[in-house]
């Protein structure tokens, strides 16, 4: 008996081993590959494999939350990818449909860094980044769809536009996946809607920013003889240091400068030709008022000129904590911050207009905005 008992210990070990070891791999592969997860998220709108591009990463891929509707077009949803036992960091991302005012994401501090997003090429209007992305739906569907709020539907007004987005709630998502996983929820909203077109059945193409580089302060953002004027230039706050431009685009150009010194200041510049956001911008006339001549309508930072190949959207954009600085240096005036932030956009129009062939404008003067 003793004998047999010795023989048998060496068997139970093992075979407890074996367990061990076949439960432990079985929590990896559930944690950590989507073996057995779900092909698709949010009734369809998101793929798993383009879910899995957008966030790439170790880890399983799972939804959080769903507001959807399998007759409405319109929809919500969040997705993670999270890991144990090999240290990745948690991902999620919220993707859904929007209504959007104007040309958003030039002149929103919601949409930061155009000059560092990859843009769309081929038909499709949008950008993305690491920290998220949009794609702009057909115009035939711009009426037949809405954005969710709360229980409500937001629904499509003039001077605006319907999209698809992608908000990067934890992490950063890969932008050619995130790409992918965009054009796949839009082409799946607007088959639901009726109003698809053979643009979000391509694969994506898109332009990507430059690398960052030292900005020439006597032409900025790489544009001849763009200079910043001396009071927009905070000396120890606010001063030119880095840039990064998007140039890939055929109808969208940008640039991003960040701000050496103590306020962590960054501002931007843009000019776009596409007919989405050119049209819309109109629309939205707040703070806009017509030039003379029929030049276009322009603001403080804003701009639609009338030019030779046709309407172009130019806009200026400050983040809040260079705004902050500018008001503290002007000792909280407002009609000097206005000045400044006048001269800026005029200077930018004015190195700028002649290469897409736009007249030569004077911006109207501002009423103060208090």
């Amino acid at each position: 008996m003793m004998t047999q008992t010795r023989k048998k210990k060496p068997v139970i070990v093992a075979s407890v081993a074996l367990v061990v070891v076949a439960t432990l791999l079985s929590l990896y592969c559930w944690w950590n590959t989507n073996l057995f997860g779900a092909d698709s998220f949010c009734g369809g709108r998101m793929g798993s494999g383009e879910v899995r591009a957008a966030l790439d990463s170790t880890g399983r891929v799972s939804q959080v939350y769903a507001q959807v509707d399998p007759q409405r077009a319109e929809f919500e949803c969040t997705v993670e990818r999270t890991s144990r036992f090999v240290g990745s960091d948690d991902q999620q991302v919220t993707v859904g449909t929007k209504i959007e005012k104007g040309a958003f994401p030039f002149t929103t501090h919601v949409w930061k860094n155009p000059g560092a997003r990859s843009y769309f090429r081929g038909g499709v209007t949008g950008a993305v980044a690491q920290d998220g992305g949009y794609v702009v739906l057909p115009k035939s569907c711009w009426d037949k769809g809405g954005a969710l709020q709360g229980k409500g539907v937001v629904r499509f007004e003039d001077g605006a536009v319907a999209t698809v987005e992608a908000k990067v709630e934890k992490g950063a998502a890969d932008p050619a996946g995130l790409a992918r996983l965009l054009i796949r929820s839009a082409r799946q909203v607007a088959e639901k809607a009726g109003c698809s077109t053979s643009a979000l059945s391509a694969a994506p193409d898109l332009a990507a920013p430059s690398a960052s580089r030292t900005t020439d302060v006597q032409n900025v953002c790489g544009v001849r003889g763009f200079t910043l004027p001396k009071a927009a230039v905070l000396v120890t706050r606010a001063e030119p240091d880095l840039e990064q431009v998007n140039e890939g685009s055929a109808d969208t150009w940008a640039c991003d400068l960040s701000l050496a010194g103590s306020a962590k200041a960054a501002m931007s510049f843009a000019a776009t030709s596409d007919k989405n956001f050119v049209e819309v911008a109109k629309k939205d006339m707040y703070g806009l008022e017509t030039l003379p001549g029929d030049k276009g309508v322009a603001g403080i930072d804003e701009a639609v000129l009338h030019c030779g190949r046709g309407d172009v959207h130019f806009a200026a954009k400050r983040n809040v904590a260079y705004d902050k600085a500018l008001h503290d240096s002007t000792r909280h005036d407002g009609i000097a911050d206005m000045r400044v932030e006048r001269a800026m956009f005029q200077n930018f129009l004015d190195a700028t207009a002649a290469a897409h062939s736009c007249p030569r404008v004077t911006l109207p003067q501002q009423k103060d905005r208090s």
